[in-house]
């Protein structure tokens, strides 16, 4: 199943392995960039984290310290990248904030027109298409 499936969950369920891991308890400010709005993890944060650390009593053996939702919100990033469905980029927006949105194609997979148009329709207001479009990546990036 390739691009259509197979990446997203073997990077998404690599993304939970580094959570769990406790990767980002060791390195804090590391962030890092999942394609596809989050490779499906965002989907299914909620239920992960949950069960990840089930009332403290840690059934799956994790050493991260908080709860898998809380790293994701603070040390992940989604691009727009072979996902071009606005519902799918709301509900990024909605998980881990419109500053942690950035737009991409996903070449040679999708074209940049098919993105670009996409991206240029989306039902989605000014200041987050500018935001999403150009700013997030000049802030994380450190661009001029």
């Amino acid at each position: 199943m390739g691009p259509a499936w197979a990446f997203s969950v073997e990077t998404g369920v690599h993304t939970l392995r580094l959570i769990g891991s406790g990767l980002f308890d060791a390195y804090p400010k590391l962030q890092v960039i999942l394609g596809h709005l989050g490779e499906l993890v965002q989907k299914n944060i909620w239920r992960t984290s949950h069960w990840a650390l089930a009332n403290g009593k840690n059934p799956m053996g994790v050493k991260a310290k908080q709860p898998f939702m809380d790293y994701f919100r603070q040390n992940f990033h989604m691009t727009t990248s072979g996902n071009f469905r606005t519902i799918a980029m709301r509900n990024a927006m909605e998980e881990i904030g419109g500053d942690r949105v950035l737009f991409s194609t996903d070449y040679p997979f999708e074209t940049m027109e098919e993105a670009s148009a996409w991206f240029d329709r989306a039902e989605i207001g000014d200041n987050d298409r500018q935001k999403i479009g150009r700013d997030n990546a000049k802030r994380l990036f450190r661009l001029p």
